[in-house]
C-alpha cells in the first residue's frame, strides 16, 4: 500500500466500521455481533463489506453454516484489539502527570550497558517516582530487539549495528571496544604487540557477537586478528566473560570503559589495535505497535530529554580511545 493510499486511508477510514469489524471477530458470527452491538445483522453486514472495500481486501469467508477471518482479518482483529484496549484505558493515560505514578517500569538490558548516562537516568527517574518498582532483566542484544519486536518487551537498551524498519531507535551512546587479555596470559604486560602477535590466539567472546551478525564489528576484529576457532569461551554476560579474561582463559573484546578499573588495578592488560578501536552503538528501542503505559512514557520521555542535552561527544566512551597509559605489570 503506497504512503499516498495510507494517508487517505486514515483519514477517510470510518471508524465504527472497526469497530463493527473487531465485535464480528470477538464474537465469531454476524448475528452474535448485532446483538452484541446492539444493530441489525444486515446494518452489520453491510458495515464489514464496507470496511473490506476500503481496505481493497478480504477479511471474512463466509456462508450459511459457517464464519471464518482470513490471514489479513486475523491481522486486523489483533490490531482493533490493541487499539480499543488503549480507548478503553484513556481515561488513566490522560490522567494528570503530577500524580504520582505507582507500579512496575519493566526494562530488558544487554549485560554491557555501562554509561553515567543511563545510570543517572534510572537516579533522576526514582527520584522523581518513588513509588516505582524497577524490574530490570538482562539478555542478549538480539533477545532484547526479539522481545521488542513481539512485543513482550516495551522498553530495551541494547546494541545495535543493523536496525530492525519496525522498530524505533534513539541513540543512547557510542563504546569502543579492544582486546585484553588477564594477568596469568602470556601476552600480560608485553609492549609493542602487533595484531599479528595475537594470531591463533585462544578467544572468548559474547555468543551475539559469534553466532550474530548483529555486531559485524566485533566479528571483524577477530576476524582481522585470525585468532583461533573455536572460542574458548562464549557467554551472555559480560561479568562471565571478565571471569574468563581474568582467569586469563584467552583474549577477547570488550569495552574499554567497561574495563578500566580491571586494567588500573592491574587485573587485565590491553593489547593492540591500539589506534582507531571499532565503535559500537547502544540504543533505545522500542516498537510503535507497542502501547507503552504511563510509566513506560515517562521513563522514555525521562531519557529522551536527558539525551538531548548531551552532545555525541559527551555520550562516546572513552573520550580518548588513542593508545592507553602503561601500568607497570608486576
Amino acid at each position: 500500500m503506497s504512503n499516498r493510499r495510507t494517508g487517505r486511508l486514515a483519514n477517510d477510514l470510518d471508524w465504527n466500521l472497526l469497530r463493527a469489524f473487531w465485535a464480528i471477530a470477538e464474537e465469531g458470527s454476524i448475528s452474535r455481533a448485532a446483538v452484541a452491538l446492539c444493530r441489525s445483522q444486515p446494518a452489520v453486514s453491510i458495515a464489514l463489506k464496507r470496511l473490506e472495500q476500503q481496505l481493497g481486501i478480504r477479511l471474512a469467508v463466509r456462508s450459511a453454516t459457517s464464519f471464518r477471518l482470513t490471514d489479513a482479518g486475523r491481522i486486523l482483529h489483533r490490531e482493533c484489539s490493541e487499539i480499543f484496549h488503549t480507548i478503553t484505558h484513556m481515561p488513566k493515560l490522560l490522567e494528570e502527570e503530577s500524580e504520582s505514578l505507582v507500579g512496575t517500569l519493566q526494562i530488558r538490558l544487554a549485560s554491557h550497558i555501562v554509561s553515567d548516562l543511563v545510570d543517572s537516568t534510572f537516579s533522576e527517574f526514582h527520584r522523581r517516582y518513588p513509588r516505582v518498582t524497577m524490574d530490570i532483566s538482562v539478555s542478549p542484544s538480539s533477545s532484547v530487539v526479539e522481545s521488542t519486536m513481539n512485543k513482550s518487551t516495551k522498553i530495551g537498551i541494547c546494541l545495535a549495528s543493523v536496525k530492525h524498519p519496525d522498530l524505533e531507535y534513539l541513540h543512547l551512546y557510542r563504546e569502543h571496544f579492544a582486546f585484553f587479555c588477564g594477568r596469568s596470559h602470556h601476552l600480560f604486560g608485553k609492549e609493542g604487540l602487533t595484531l599479528r602477535d595475537l594470531e591463533g590466539e585462544p578467544a572468548v567472546s559474547f555468543r551475539v557477537f559469534t553466532f550474530s551478525d548483529w555486531v559485524q564489528t566485533i566479528g571483524a576484529l577477530n576476524k582481522q586478528a585470525n585468532l583461533a576457532v573455536p572460542m574458548v569461551g562464549i557467554s551472555d554476560n559480560l561479568e562471565e566473560l571478565r571471569r574468563l579474561l581474568v582467569a586469563g582463559v584467552g583474549i577477547g573484546a570488550m569495552p574499554i570503559h567497561v574495563m578500566k578499573r580491571d586494567l588500573d588495578d592491574g587485573l587485565l592488560w590491553r593489547l593492540p589495535p591500539y589506534d582507531d578501536p571499532p565503535a559500537i552503538d547502544v540504543y533505545l528501542v522500542t516498537n510503535p505497535r507497542s502501547q507503552l503505559g504511563r510509566i513506560e512514557a515517562a521513563f522514555v520521555r525521562l531519557l529522551s530529554a536527558i539525551v538531548d542535552t548531551q552532545p555525541l561527544s559527551e555520550r562516546t566512551y572513552p573520550r580518548a580511545v588513542g593508545r592507553p597509559t602503561r601500568r607497570s605489570a608486576a
